[in-house]
């Protein structure tokens, strides 16, 4: 690869890291956290590839001495010029065409499951109360966490409040986030199943926000610990800007 060419694709690289720390859709592959190294692994890319472009320009002097093309590598030029150019076409995407954040298709395709640890057996689970008011919001983890380790029931008889986009899979209706730990390749599906509501008319990927009450034990190891909900109120939403729970 010539010298010209890695210098494109470290602006390229470079610019498309800045561009999205900028509009926030870096959000869509990793954690809050990471931003000040994303934006750094950016700037260094840029800067790399200034210096280097820099360097090149100063010492091209022109040469009286006439070289073969074995020296100058005019045939491996010729040759090598549109594979290069091939390379420079997948970062140039990403740069234009931001993928987008995981979803629907990505619940599906994972077959994870939220695990019941010894706390449960053991009926020792201690959560802090809910918030007062007559609806409570909580993120999807943390309402599958209480509906399957909280031996207190502290959701029974209290209208809870979602937030999340649909998923239709084996016959059921599902509202779902993903969480991750790192980045989006890390990323593992929570799901509650729900019944009741306008969601089975809705496209898979929708982002919803839909309020109901727990059915006490329905998050049981034979369905994966997913709980269910019955939907009271239900409606779409636009996508959040940060769309995964951490």
């Amino acid at each position: 690869m010539r010298r010209e060419t890695q210098n494109v694709l470290l602006v390229l690289v470079g610019g498309a890291l800045l561009k999205i720390t900028f509009n926030g859709t870096y959000l869509r592959y990793v954690k809050p956290s990471t931003r000040p190294w994303v934006t750094a692994a950016g700037v260094i890319m840029v800067a790399l590839a200034v210096v280097a472009i820099v360097t090149d320009i100063r010492e091209s002097k022109p040469s009286r001495k006439v070289r073969t093309p074995a020296e100058t590598g005019a045939d491996s030029h010729h040759h090598g010029s549109w594979s290069s150019a091939l390379l420079i076409l997948p970062v140039l995407a990403i740069f234009l065409v931001a993928p987008p954040a995981l979803g629907a298709d990505s619940v599906i395709r994972s077959d994870s499951q939220v695990s019941a640890p010894p706390i449960v057996q053991q009926g020792a689970a201690a959560f802090p109360p809910l918030p007062s008011g007559s609806v409570v919001p909580l993120s999807i983890s943390e309402f599958i966490t209480r509906s399957v380790w909280d031996s207190t029931q502290s959701l029974d008889h209290r209208l809870i409040q979602l937030d999340g986009f649909v998923v239709h899979q084996h016959g059921s209706t599902y509202v779902a986030r993903l969480v991750i730990t790192c980045c989006a390749a890390d990323a593992v599906p929570m799901r509650v199943d729900l019944r009741g509501g306008t969601a089975d008319t809705l496209p898979d990927d929708q982002w919803i926000e839909v309020t109901g009450t727990v059915r006490p034990g329905s998050a049981t190891q034979a369905n994966g610990y997913t709980p269910t909900l019955d939907v009271n109120m239900l409606r779409p939403t636009a996508a959040p800007a940060d769309p995964y729970e951490y």
